[in-house]
This record gives structure tokens, sequence and C-alpha cells, in this order.
């Protein structure tokens, strides 16, 4: 069987240790070089669990990754990391799985607005693939870049995407989403955030938050849509998962949404369409790689809840999706 050398970026972080947890068991992956830039010279099993199948690794710097033979490399950073690297990467033929925000747009002028600075590798943007693979999948199967969408624009658009071509044009798609306080990052939550959570609840960035402008550049890059975009992130005093409501005036309301809904989703195996009347929970999605939506309507609205992982379908998950589908491997390998 081929085995694919893999490495991954940001080891040690939230992300990166459930990368680490999916792949410990994946018969086509040996993980052959960690990174972490805080703890660089540690033994990987000093920061992280212990795994079963994984070599307690010495934690090295990026700067020594052109010293190991690797065939496809994670990263589990945030912005503005990656794009430093990516392109000495492909040069030598690696493919490169980024769950950073650094790829996931095409036009660096608006990842700029978003993140601040200049993008380092702008011409990598129109060569990178989305890695949603309930709508990209054939791509990503040839992609040498593949950008993993953030957290909430996954069960977001998973929630919007069968209906976009019945949203009414003039139309503003409102999004009140939540999340885990593991989105925020390690260092967030073991500074003070869990603390600061505790039997607590609040919105966030609600004027702005990075997660709008790409939800709303993939919709109007791949779908022509349009639509201004109203999204309020708020934080749960939960570890790990995300609720996404979404509130969408259709063209026409008689549409059977679950029906539509069904047979989008009918070769997808992570995304479940509950019943009618049935409410998505996250206890029932935590730990998996499962996205539950709901459907309803109230006052000429389609309201969608959608449910995810964050850690999982919302990064680690979905990557290895990309991974799965890179290497010809059955999309749900390990994940089920």
């Amino acid at each position: 069987m081929d085995r694919k050398n893999v490495g991954i970026v940001g080891a040690t972080g939230y992300v990166g240790e459930e990368l680490l947890s999916i792949l410990d068991n994946h018969k086509r992956a040996n993980i052959s070089f960690v990174s972490s830039h805080n703890s660089k010279g540690k033994m990987l099993y000093e920061i992280t669990k212990e795994f079963s199948n994984i070599e307690n690794l010495k934690l090295d710097s990026i700067e020594n990754i052109k010293n190991y033979d690797l065939d496809i490399v994670f990263f589990a950073t945030k912005h503005n990391f990656s794009m430093n690297h990516v392109p000495f990467l492909l040069e030598k033929g690696i493919k490169v799985i980024d769950l950073s925000a650094d790829f996931r747009f095409n036009d660096p002028n608006i990842w700029e607005k978003a993140y601040g600075g200049k993008h380092k590798a702008p011409e990598l943007l129109k060569k990178s693939i989305y890695g949603l693979p309930e709508f990209n999948a054939e791509k990503i199967k040839d992609g040498d870049l593949i950008a993993v969408p953030g957290c909430y624009p996954t069960a977001s658009l998973l929630g919007i995407l069968p209906l976009i071509d019945h949203i009414k044009p003039e139309s503003k798609i409102i999004l009140d989403v939540k999340s885990g306080i593991s989105g925020a990052g390690r260092n967030a939550v073991e500074n003070s955030l869990e603390n600061d959570l505790q039997n607590n609840f609040k919105a966030y960035s609600p004027e702005f938050h990075r997660h709008q402008p790409e939800i709303k550049n993939f919709l109007s890059s791949k779908k022509g849509t349009v639509n201004e975009i109203i999204f309020t992130p708020h934080l749960l005093p939960i570890f790990r998962g995300e609720y996404i409501t979404a509130y969408l005036e259709l063209k026409d309301m008689h549409e059977d949404l679950n029906k539509l809904f069904e047979n989008h989703y009918n070769s997808n195996k992570f995304v479940r369409i509950l019943n009618k009347g049935t409410i998505p929970e996250l206890s029932k999605v935590q730990n998996t790689n499962f996205c539950d939506i709901g459907i309803f309507k109230n006052h000429g609205c389609a309201v969608i809840h959608s449910a995810i992982d964050n850690l999982v379908k919302g990064a680690a998950g979905q990557a290895i999706q990309c991974f799965n589908l890179i290497i010809g491997e059955k999309e749900e390998y390990i994940l089920e």
C-alpha cells in the first residue's frame, strides 16, 4: 500500500492535534515531520497526548522542512504564515493542504482588506482550490494547493448552497453563528477565555468578522451571488461545536425544502439532512465529521440550522477529506 510522507506545521495547536488524532490510524499516512513555532526542540508528546502509531518526533523548525522527504504538508497555522513557505513546497512537488486563511480568496485585495498587510504569494491565489469537498471534490483530487474553508464558512455554506438559486436577488443573507471556545485557539483559551466564558454567553466582532468576506467571496466568485451578508458571531461556553442559523428570503416558499436539500446532498456522506421538524443539536455532531442540517419556514423566510464540530468538520476532518481525495482514497476513509 502506497503511504504518503506527511508533515504537519502547527502540530501542537487544537487543530494540529486533531489532525494527528485522525491520522494516527490512517494506513496511507506516515507522519514524518511535525513543527511548532512555540515548542520547537521539544518532543511531540511533551505537548500533546500520546498516539498509538505516530512516533514521538522532535518538533522541528519550519525552516528545516527542506531536509525532509515529504509528499503532503498540512498547515494548521494562523494567517500570514503559510504564504511564506508554500511557494517553496510547491516548487519541490509537495502538495499543500492549508487550514489557515492565506489562500482562501482568489483576489489579493480582498484578502488584504480582511487580514491586513500585503499578500506574499498572490500569484498562487488563482491556483488554490477551495477545499469544500461537497462543492469541489473533483478539483480537489487534482489540486496541489488546497485552501480548507474556515469553520463558520463551512457550516454556513453547507446550509446556503442548496438554496442559492432560490434566494431573492435584493435580499440580505442573515447569519447568526455560534462557536465553542476552541475556535479561538489554544493560546486564547488557556490564557483567559475559558474562565471568561464560564456560565456566560456573548457576541463578538459584531461589525466585522473575517469569515464574512470569505463567505461573500465564495458565493460571488463561484455562484455569482451578490446578496449582502449580515454576519454576527457569538462564543458559546463549551469547548467544541458550531451552530449556524441562516435566514434566507426565497423567491418561492412553496418549494419542498427538505426534498431540495436531500437531492442536493444525496451523494455526500457527511451532510445529514434531518427529518422535517427536527432541530440539529451540537451533541450529535461533536467529535464527528458530520454536518447536521434542519430546515424550517418562518414568515416568508427559510430558516436553516446547521451544526458541526468546529475542530473536525470545520477544520481537521474536512482537511482529511481533502487528503483522501488527493491520494485516491475513499473520501470517508478513517472519518466515519
